[in-house]
């Protein structure tokens, strides 16, 4: 098949197509594409992987093969949605006749692209390479945000049997299907390490914000800033137990201040929960079990009412199970706050999600041993 000179290399059509500006790890990343195989690549936070290497290679890979597929997949559907999706868009000018809608392409030339968060392996089922083969209708499959991406999920995804399976992440814990890659398994990956001194576009001042807050040694700033995983004693744990256990142990004295109160929502098997924190200390008021939602709905609203607590004290987990409870709490006049994990951080440019904000921010809590915790 003959193609286009400025279509011949990924980082060419990056740059000559969609009018990218490329950086010298980025052109050598996305020229990995030439030669089929498995790519895992590893990034600083803030690289700029999705719009620079995973949305310029599955377009490649689309605008050069007909009929090709592309699957692109990560631990979360945010990051597909919020991530993906736009970088695609913004090159929606550049492809006349593509049609571009959410988390789905389809080419002119018959190609296509699917992209999900999933826990559900069975969603794979269904790709694989065309029927003109690898070299005329391949099989690109990336997962994105790798490192948070359960070891069925790449089982199946080796089922596929695609041309290329590109992992791009930020580095985590020393463990799973990702680490392996950089290490164990290294022989079987064309591998790529992005620090943050390979990107002129992160701020020196962030980065000095980040070393000073944590230490140049801290799992975070190893992994953040130089792109490294953690092998810390606690495996990448924000916490050891013994932090824990000192506030357990109440060596700080109670401050008596703000009142609030958070509740934590199930069914069937696992618990109900309504913590409460007085100032410094906090307790769990109640765990319980109840299969009917609505009931539990109920049941805490007795408790704010017992409690003396106004809706505007308490934070729900609106994810989920939570969803339909806080709906009902709202229509028996209990407006409480929700809470979304996967919403955006209020310090973006060191979290990832809200969730991953506040887990840090009662870490560091824990760590200082500034609040009480129960015994039970």
């Amino acid at each position: 098949m003959a193609i286009d000179p400025i279509y011949a290399t990924p980082a060419g059509f990056a740059a000559g197509i969609l009018g990218l500006s490329l950086y010298p790890w980025q052109v050598a990343e996305l020229n990995k594409l030439e030669l089929p195989g498995m790519i895992s690549t590893r990034c600083c936070n803030e690289a700029g992987k999705t719009t620079y290497l995973a949305a310029p290679a599955l377009l490649w890979v689309m605008a050069c093969f007909a009929g090709s597929t592309v699957v692109i997949t990560s631990g979360s559907w945010r990051q597909v949605k919020e991530q993906l999706v736009p970088a695609i868009s913004r090159f929606a000018p550049m492809l006349p006749g593509w049609d571009i809608q959410d988390a789905r392409v389809i080419a002119p030339n018959g190609s296509r692209m699917v992209g999900f968060s999933t826990d559900d392996a069975g969603l794979f089922e269904g790709f694989h390479v065309g029927a003109g083969g690898h070299a005329e209708t391949p099989l690109l499959i990336i997962v994105d945000e790798a490192k948070s991406v359960d070891e069925a999920i790449f089982e199946a995804i080796d089922r596929c049997r695609p041309t290329w399976l590109w992992m791009m992440s930020s580095p985590g814990s020393a463990t799973g299907r990702f680490y392996r890659s950089h290490t164990a398994d290294r022989r079987h990956y064309s591998t790529g390490v992005v620090r943050a001194s390979d990107c002129p576009h992160i701020s020196q001042a962030v980065l000095n914000g980040i070393i000073e807050r944590y230490g140049a040694e801290h799992w975070f700033v190893r992994s953040s800033i130089y792109a490294e995983f953690s092998v810390d004693p606690n495996n990448g744990l924000i916490l050891q137990l013994a932090d824990v256990e000192r506030c357990i142990k109440g060596v700080v004295a109670h401050k008596t201040g703000e009142v609030t109160a958070a509740c934590d929502f199930a069914a069937g098997g696992d618990e109900n929960v309504l913590a409460v924190r007085r100032g410094n200390k906090v307790h769990i008021e109640r765990a319980w079990r109840d299969s009917n939602t609505m009931a539990a709905a109920g049941e805490f609203i007795s408790m704010f009412r017992g409690l003396g607590l106004q809706a505007s004290q308490i934070t729900g987990d609106a994810d989920g199970l939570g969803r339909p409870v806080i709906d009902r709490m709202r229509e028996l006049g209990w407006p409480i706050n929700e809470l979304h994990n996967n919403a955006r951080a209020q310090n973006p440019a060191l979290y990832y999600n809200r969730s991953a904000e506040l887990w840090d921010t009662a870490a560091q809590a824990i760590k200082s041993g500034s609040v009480l915790l129960p015994r039970s």
